[in-house]
């Protein structure tokens, strides 16, 4: 009898898991659907949680994930005791998939995402401005690297190498200690985004707009590049695109 309870608790556990990750995928395309039909726009503020739950019809924490995906691609942005509110319609225009595949385990990714797109952004504008030469060439190389690798594991390991060389040339040591206690972590991350990754030519591209920038001195242009670097990221998260 306690096995047989055991396995009916482990399949019941797994559908919850699995309809959890089917309610995300439709609601934050639910979600979308709704700004886009209802025409808003920068600065208009969406409905309440509560009333956007009965509105698309699902329930409150698939509406509070599915808001938090598109707060971290930029599109949202929610304000504390006073709702949440349009911040980009480029976020849904840019590169959106046709088809949203977005589980459960995602949302620990794009947690890890927000958290890079607070401090990956300034340390390549950061490395623009002190990187030495030996700095920079490690960062063209790894770049390189990224180029040449063979399949997605391989590039996936590259970019880490990369964005470490960035960051290390940011010249702050507390960063370099912030991106080592997050190493595991950008691992799965990488695993998952380059799994995947729609198309290679375009990271690529990425990588080498963000290099070039640090490689002149371009601050400014640098800090751009790794924010809409970091933004293709999070549309490949909740794309169910494969290379």
């Amino acid at each position: 009898m306690a096995r047989r309870k055991t396995a009916v608790r482990s399949d019941q556990g797994g559908g919850r898991a699995k309809r959890r990750g089917s309610a995300a995928s439709n609601t934050l395309a639910l979600l979308k659907s709704f700004i886009e039909a209802n025409n808003y726009g920068p600065g208009m503020v969406l409905p309440t949680e509560r009333a956007l739950a009965e509105k698309l019809g699902v329930g409150r924490p698939a509406i509070r994930e599915s808001i938090k995906a598109l707060t971290i691609l930029d599109v949202l942005e929610s304000r504390r005791g006073d709702g949440t509110y349009v911040k980009s319609l480029e976020g849904l225009r840019k590169g959106w998939p046709a088809k949203v595949e977005l589980s459960a385990k995602d949302f620990s990714v794009l947690d890890l995402l927000e958290v890079r797109k607070m401090f990956e952004p300034k340390a390549a504008k950061l490395a623009a401005a002190r990187a030495n030469e030996a700095q920079l060439r490690r960062i063209e190389e790894q770049c390189i690297q990224v180029r040449d690798s063979s399949d997605w594991k391989d590039a996936a390991e590259c970019d880490l190498l990369l964005h470490t060389a960035i960051i290390e040339a940011a010249g702050n040591p507390v960063l370099c200690e912030l991106n080592g206690a997050l190493t595991r972590l950008l691992h799965r991350s990488r695993e998952i985004s380059a799994a995947r990754a729609p198309d290679r030519t375009q990271m690529l591209d990425s990588h080498a707009r963000i290099v070039d920038a640090i490689l002149k001195g371009d601050g400014d242009e640098a800090e751009r590049a790794m924010l809409d670097h970091l933004h293709r990221v999070g549309l490949d998260l909740v794309s169910d695109r494969k290379r």
